[in-house]
């Protein structure tokens, strides 16, 4: 054989054994690249985690109960104006 013709089978073998290989490869650290690390769930993170969500629940309660008090305030505004005006007005003379 010829250095040419073994030349050709060698870039061929390599051709053929080369590309899947890099293809793989390829494949293999776009997978590490996107993959989600996997971190086993620290106590003291799920601690203030767990802190986090009761403060949460505690800001909507406070939420919630300050909703009620303007409703009971507006509504004792209401009632306080009605009373001012029924005092203002001249009482009804019967008319016949």
């Amino acid at each position: 054989m010829d250095f040419e013709t073994i030349l050709k089978v060698i870039v061929m073998a390599v051709a053929a054994v080369g590309i899947p290989i890099g293809a793989y490869a390829a494949i293999a650290a776009t997978r590490v690249i996107w993959a989600k690390p996997r971190v086993s769930p620290d106590p003291e993170s799920s601690a203030e985690i767990s802190a986090l969500k009761d403060r949460v629940h505690d800001l909507e309660a406070m939420q919630n109960r300050m909703m009620e008090l303007e409703e009971r305030l507006d509504f004792a505004e209401r009632m306080l104006v009605q009373n001012r005006e029924a005092a203002r007005l001249p009482e009804a003379k019967e008319v016949r």
